[in-house]
C-alpha cells in the first residue's frame, strides 16, 4: 500500500506540473498570437505606406501635380495626407485609415531622382548649383533644354510682345512659387520657343515638332476652369496665341487671344504687384490691337486703359540685358547690352493706343471719318515718333539698334501706311492732292522696308515674329501698288519673299503668306524673280484652309471697301486747312469747319516739306 500511495503522489505531482506547463504554453501562445497580430497590423501599415507612395510615384510625371507633390513633401506632409489629396484631385479606389511612420523614405526617393536628373543633365550638386524645377513641366526634365528655350523666348519674343514681367517670372520659377509662374505659362513659353530652335543644332538633338506639340498639349491641359481667372493663366493664353499663330493655326490661336483679353478684365492678382499687372495689361491689350490691325478683324476688346502707360514701372531700375542668343553656350561668351525692353514696351503701348483709335475711326465708331479726325490721329503718330527717347530713335545700321527697337519702328510705319491708305481709294482726292498723299504713303512704306533690311543684315530674318511677317507683306503690297519703280517692284517682291522664306524655317505661317503675296505681285503685273519657285518651296500648293489658318480670312489685304464707306464725302474739301491747323501748326486752336468752297490751289496738300524733311 505504501508503494501505491507513493505512485499516486508522483502522478499528482506530474499532473500539477503538466497543468503548469499548459498554463505557461497558453500564456506563450497568447503572446505569440498578440505578436502575430501586431506583426500583421504593422504589415498592413507598411502595405498602406506602400500604397500611398505608389499613388504618389505613379502620379508624378503623369497628372500634372508634380510641383504640388514636391512642395508638400518638402513641407513635411505625411504620405497619407498627400495621397488623400491626390485622391480628391483624381479619385482612386483606395481607402486610407491610419498614418504609420516611414514617410521620409519617399522624400529620399525624390532626392535620389533629382540627383540623378542633375547628373544626367550635366549639372552636379556642387556648391551653388541651381535648384531643380522639373515639376513645372513633364514634357522634358532636361534643365539645359528648358534653360535654352527660356533664353530663346526672352531674347526674341519677350522684347517684342511683353506679356508679363520676366524678372518676376524667373524668380517664381526658381523658387517653385506660383505667384508669377504656372505650369501652363512655362509650357506655353517652351512651345513658343520651339519655333526659334535650330533644327541643325547638335547640342539639343530633339524632335522639335514632337517637343513643341508636347509643350502645347500640356499648356492646354493646365489651363483649367478653376484657374481661368488667374493672371498667369491669362498670360499663358496670350503666349499660346503666339505659338499657334506661328504654327499656321490662326483660327485656334485667335480663340486663345480672345479668351486672354476677356479673362484679363476680371483676372485675380494672386499676389502680383501693380507693376507686374500693368505690364500684362498693356502687353496683352497691345497684342490684341496688333492682331486686329494686322488681320483686319473688328475690335472685340474693351477700351484701352485710360491710365498713364507703365505708371508703376520704374524705367530706370530695370537692368535687363540682351545678347544675340541662338544656341546653347551663347550665354557664356557673347557680349551683353542693355536691352531697353521695358522702355520699348512702354512706347509700343503708346503707339498701339493710337492704332486702336485709328481702327475705331475707320470702323465708324467715331462717326464720319473727317479730315480733322484723320489728321488728328496722324499728328499723334508724328508726335509719338518725335517724343521717343534717343536710345529708341536711332535706327541707322551704324548705330547697331537692337532688333525689337527696329521692329518698333517697322510697326510705326505700317500703322501710318494703313491709316492713310483708305484715302487713296475713297474717290474724294484727285490730281496733285492725290499724288502728294500717295507720296506720303509710299515714303513711310519705303522707310519701313529700309528698317527691315537693317534688321535682316544685323540679326537675320530667322527670328521675326509672325505678326511682323504681316507687316512685311503690307509694306511690300503698298510699294508694288503705288511705286513700282522706286525701288523696282521686282526687287521689292524678291526682298519680301526672301525674308518670309528665311523666317519660315521655324514659322510655318510664312508659307501661305508667301503664296498670297506672290498672287498680289502677279495681279499687279510684277515680273517675279527667277528664284521664286526655289524661294517659296511648295508655292501654289496652299488651299483655302491653309490661308484661313494663316489669316483667319482668305486674304491679308486691308479691306478698303469697309473703311471708305465711313469717310466723309467732303474730306478733301477741308483737308488743306486742317492740315495747316493740325499738322503744320499743332498748337494752333482748331478752327470751326468752313462752308466756303476752296480753289484747287488752296486745296493742294502741303506736305512737300514733310516728305523732304
Amino acid at each position: 500500500m505504501p508503494h501505491t500511495k507513493t505512485h499516486k503522489e508522483s502522478l499528482l505531482r506530474e499532473i500539477a506540473s503538466l497543468r503548469k506547463d499548459n498554463t505557461r504554453l497558453r500564456t506563450v501562445n497568447e503572446e505569440v498570437t498578440l505578436a502575430a497580430g501586431d506583426l500583421k497590423q504593422k504589415n498592413e501599415g507598411l502595405q498602406l505606406v506602400h500604397d500611398w507612395q505608389r499613388i504618389i510615384l505613379e502620379t508624378i510625371g503623369k497628372n500634372g501635380h508634380d510641383r504640388e507633390i514636391i512642395k508638400k513633401l518638402r513641407a513635411g506632409e505625411p504620405a497619407q495626407a498627400i495621397a488623400d489629396w491626390l485622391c480628391e484631385q483624381n479619385p482612386i479606389q483606395h481607402q486610407m485609415h491610419v498614418v504609420p511612420p516611414g514617410e521620409r523614405s519617399l522624400l529620399d526617393i525624390v532626392d535620389a531622382f533629382e540627383e540623378q536628373l542633375r547628373r544626367d543633365d550635366g549639372r552636379g550638386r556642387g556648391k551653388g548649383s541651381d535648384t531643380l524645377h522639373w515639376g513645372w513641366t513633364t514634357v522634358s526634365l532636361s534643365q539645359t533644354l528648358l534653360g535654352h528655350l527660356f533664353d530663346l523666348y526672352f531674347t526674341w519674343v519677350h522684347p517684342v510682345h511683353m506679356l508679363f514681367s520676366e524678372n518676376d517670372f524667373r524668380d517664381s520659377y526658381t523658387n517653385n512659387d506660383e505667384t508669377y509662374c504656372s505650369s501652363a505659362l512655362v509650357n506655353a513659353i517652351c512651345a513658343m520657343a520651339c519655333h526659334l530652335m535650330d533644327p541643325n543644332d547638335t547640342d539639343t538633338d530633339v524632335d522639335i515638332d514632337k517637343l513643341m506639340t508636347g509643350f502645347m498639349n500640356q499648356a492646354r491641359q493646365e489651363v483649367r476652369p478653376q484657374n481661368y481667372m488667374h493672371l498667369t493663366s491669362v498670360q499663358a493664353l496670350a503666349v499660346m496665341y503666339l505659338a499657334d499663330l506661328s504654327s499656321g493655326k490662326a483660327r485656334s490661336a485667335t480663340g486663345y487671344l480672345r479668351a486672354s483679353v476677356e479673362f484679363l478684365k476680371a483676372a485675380e492678382l494672386d499676389g502680383q504687384s501693380a507693376k507686374a499687372r500693368e505690364i500684362s495689361l498693356w502687353g496683352i491689350q497691345t497684342l490684341n490691337t496688333s492682331s486686329t490691325g494686322i488681320t483686319y478683324q473688328k475690335l472685340y476688346a474693351p477700351e484701352l486703359p485710360h491710365m498713364a502707360k507703365f505708371r508703376h514701372v520704374d524705367m530706370h531700375s530695370n537692368h535687363s540685358v540682351w545678347r544675340f542668343y541662338r544656341q546653347i553656350g551663347d550665354q557664356r561668351h557673347l557680349p551683353v547690352r542693355p536691352s531697353h525692353a521695358v522702355l520699348t514696351a512702354c512706347h509700343q503701348a503708346g503707339l498701339f493706343r493710337i492704332i486702336h483709335e485709328s481702327l475705331n475711326l475707320y470702323c465708324g465708331l467715331r462717326g464720319l471719318v473727317t479730315a480733322e479726325a484723320i489728321l488728328t490721329d496722324y499728328r499723334r503718330y508724328l508726335d509719338w515718333e518725335e517724343d521717343l527717347p534717343f536710345i529708341l530713335k536711332a535706327v541707322e545700321e551704324e548705330a547697331q539698334p537692337l532688333p525689337h527697337i527696329l521692329l518698333l519702328h517697322v510697326q510705326y510705319h505700317v500703322a501710318v501706311v494703313q491709316h492713310l491708305t483708305p484715302l487713296l481709294q475713297c474717290g474724294s482726292f484727285d490730281g496733285a492732292n492725290l499724288q502728294e498723299l500717295q507720296r506720303l504713303v509710299v515714303k513711310h512704306a519705303q522707310n519701313g522696308v529700309e528698317i527691315l533690311e537693317h534688321a535682316r543684315r544685323l540679326y537675320s530674318a530667322r527670328y521675326l515674329m509672325p505678326l511682323i511677317s504681316f507687316c512685311i507683306i503690307h509694306l511690300g503690297d503698298t510699294l508694288i501698288r503705288y511705286s513700282q519703280h522706286d525701288p523696282p517692284a521686282s526687287d521689292v517682291v524678291e526682298f519680301c519673299l526672301g525674308i518670309l522664306q528665311q523666317a519660315s524655317v521655324g514659322f510655318p505661317i510664312n508659307g501661305p503668306l508667301q503664296e498670297l503675296f506672290r498672287r498680289t505681285a502677279v495681279e499687279c503685273g510684277v515680273k517675279l524673280p527667277q528664284r521664286v519657285e526655289q524661294m517659296t518651296g511648295q508655292l501654289g500648293n496652299y488651299g483655302m484652309d491653309d490661308i484661313l489658318d494663316a489669316c483667319t480670312r482668305l486674304d491679308y489685304k486691308q479691306p478698303i471697301d469697309q473703311s471708305v464707306r465711313h469717310v466723309d464725302d467732303c474730306v478733301a474739301d477741308d483737308w488743306s486747312r486742317k492740315w495747316d491747323e493740325i499738322v503744320n501748326n499743332p498748337n494752333r486752336p482748331v478752327s470751326p469747319p468752313s462752308t466756303r468752297k476752296r480753289s484747287g490751289s488752296e486745296k493742294h496738300l502741303r506736305i512737300e516739306s514733310l516728305l523732304n524733311g
